[in-house]
């Protein structure tokens, strides 16, 4: 029963799920206005079927041996496509005006990826939780008050990709310190450097 509860926290909180709803609640909280919002929301979500796609398409190929890209000698290659592929949505939120917090995500996410595919050498640190910690200390910057409390998914998290054997505490732990940290560092550095504030 512990282990059917963790897997379906593990799936219920994939970074990929997660991403497609947080855009709007994000860009809706920054900006009031709901049209642009959805507007946003759309353009981010066919950045996720893009990589979605992606991920599938190498499955299939064999290239990757499973959707969550568990092996970390296959990591490499996801990096760079995400990395590839964030830029492309980097240029396009220049281009047309995107709302400040997606940038602020995008550079967490690209700070993220070149962090990770450091500590890849050595670790194969949880990418659910470092996307999770990232996002939620994203939203709790934002949002303050009672959003504090959503940092406790994070343990919950970290516990079920643990129980559902993808990956050891210490993984679990690096993810969570890395996500968070790189996701303050980068509101602090854009809010100081960008935004004079």
């Amino acid at each position: 029963m512990i282990k059917i509860i963790a897997r379906y926290l593990s799936l219920i909180f994939n970074p990929f799920l997660v991403l497609v709803f947080l855009p709007f609640v994000l860009v809706y909280r920054t900006t009031d206005n709901v049209e642009t919002s959805i507007i946003w929301t759309i353009y981010t979500f066919i950045f996720f079927l893009v990589i979605a796609a992606f991920v599938l398409y190498n499955v299939k190929k064999g290239v990757f041996t499973d959707m969550d890209v568990s092996k970390r000698q296959q990591r490499p290659i996801l990096f760079k496509f995400f990395f590839i592929l964030g830029s492309i949505y980097l240029v396009g939120l220049f281009l047309f005006g995107g709302p400040e917090i997606l940038l602020y995500i995008v550079v967490s996410i690209m700070l993220s990826i070149i962090v990770v595919s450091l500590l890849n050498k050595k670790i194969k640190l949880s990418l659910h939780v470092a996307t999770l910690s990232a996002l939620l200390s994203a939203v709790t910057v934002y949002y303050r008050g009672y959003s504090f409390f959503l940092l406790f998914l994070i343990p919950l998290i970290a516990w079920s990709r643990v129980k559902v054997k993808r990956h050891s505490v210490e993984e679990t732990v690096v993810g969570a310190i890395v996500g968070s940290a790189l996701s303050l560092s980068t509101y602090t550095i854009l809010k100081m450097v960008i935004y004079n504030t």
